[in-house]
C-alpha cells in the first residue's frame, strides 16, 4: 500500500468490524456443528484492510507491476470515472464491457470512436485512457448532471449520480427502503440515522433507544457493580461519578 491518501471515515474500523461479526459467527456456527467450545479469534484492523485490495501482491510477484494512483479510474477498463458536470456536480460512469463502451461513445456524438483503433476494444482504451477520458470528460462539462443522467440512462449506460449527504437524503432509490430513519434525541429532538443494516426477514431489528446521555446509567451500573444508594451518593457528592 502506498502512503499519501486517507479516507475521510473510519474505513479500517468499518471493515474489521464487519470481519468480526462475520468470524464470530462462523464461530458460532462452528460449536454448533460440534467443532469446537469456542475459539480465540484473532482479528487486526490491517488485516481485513489489506483483504479487500485483491490480488496485489500476486500481479507484483509474478509480473513486478506495481498498481500506480488512478483516482476514480480503474486500472482494468475504460471509460470508467468520474466526471464533472457544468452545474458543478459529478456523474459515475461505467463502460466496463465493450457494449457499454460502444453505447457511451454513441451518447456523446463520438461512434466513430467505436472503428478509431485507439479506443476499438478495452485494451485499446486503456493504453489511451487519458484522452477517453478528455473526450468523455468534455461531454460531461457541457451538460448538467440531471441533463447527463437523462441522455445516459435513455441511452441504457450505467451511470448515477455523485451524491453529498443532502442528494442521497433527497433520493427516492434511499427514501423508498428506509435507508435512513427518523429518531429522537431527548436534546437535539427529530434526527436523520442510517438504518439497520442488513435487515433480515423475520428479525429485522428496530432502533428502541437513543445513545444515552452523560451519567444517565451511572447509578445502575454502580448498583450492579455492587455500591449501596449510599455509597453512590457520596462519590457523587465527592465529584467521584457523575
Amino acid at each position: 500500500m502506498r502512503s499519501g491518501a486517507s479516507a475521510p471515515l473510519a474505513l479500517a474500523d468499518m471493515i474489521a468490524g464487519l470481519s468480526g461479526a462475520f468470524a464470530t459467527v462462523t464461530a458460532l456456527f462452528a460449536r454448533g456443528q460440534g467443532n469446537g467450545r469456542g475459539q480465540v479469534i484473532d482479528l487486526s484492523l490491517l488485516e481485513p484492510l489489506v483483504s479487500v485490495l485483491g490480488p496485489e501482491a500476486a500481479i507484483f510477484q509474478r509480473t513486478g507491476a506495481i498498481k500506480q494512483r488512478a483516482g476514480n479510474a480503474i486500472s482494468i477498463s475504460s471509460p470508467r470515472n468520474i466526471y464533472r458536470c457544468s452545474d458543478g456536480k459529478y456523474v459515475a460512469l461505467s463502460g466496463s464491457t465493450q457494449a457499454m463502451a460502444r453505447r457511451v461513445f454513441e451518447v456523446i456524438g463520438r461512434s466513430e470512436m467505436n472503428e478509431d483503433p485507439r479506443f476499438r476494444t478495452n485494451t485499446d482504451r486503456l493504453r489511451n485512457r487519458a484522452l477517453v477520458d478528455e473526450i468523455v470528460g468534455a461531454w460531461f462539462a457541457g451538460k448538467t448532471q440531471a441533463e447527463a443522467l437523462v441522455h445516459m440512462r435513455e441511452a441504457g449506460v450505467t451511470a448515477g449520480p455523485v451524491y453529498d449527504i443532502e442528494g442521497a437524503l433527497a433520493d427516492p432509490h434511499f427514501q423508498a427502503p428506509q435507508i435512513f430513519v427518523e429518531t429522537q434525541d431527548p436534546e437535539l429532538g427529530p434526527l436523520p440515522m442510517h438504518n439497520i443494516v442488513p435487515r433480515l426477514s423475520g428479525t429485522p431489528g428496530a432502533w428502541r433507544r437513543p445513545a444515552p446521555l452523560l451519567g444517565q446509567h451511572t447509578d445502575e451500573v454502580l448498583r450492579t457493580a455492587g455500591l449501596s444508594d449510599e455509597a453512590i451518593a457520596q462519590l457523587r457528592e465527592e465529584g467521584g461519578c457523575v
